[in-house]
């Protein structure tokens, strides 16, 4: 399936809009984005959301796949 999200924005915007939405609440929100596109096997968004999901925790990532 296409991606919907990697390639669409950066980074720091997605985590700009998921506090801006979210609050308190937009590391929560991220993670369900990660695993929805998780099942649905969207594999760049997958990616995607989780190093963002990664980045609101302070979870340092290494450049190999998670």
């Amino acid at each position: 399936m296409k991606s919907v999200f990697a390639g669409n924005f950066d980074p720091d915007s997605a985590i700009e809009a998921a506090v801006e939405l979210y609050g308190v609440d937009a590391t929560t929100a991220v993670a369900y984005c990660a695993l929805e596109a998780y099942v649905d096997r969207r594999e760049a968004d997958h990616d995607f959301w989780f190093r963002i999901f990664a980045r609101l925790r302070g979870i340092p990532l290494s450049d190999s796949k998670h």
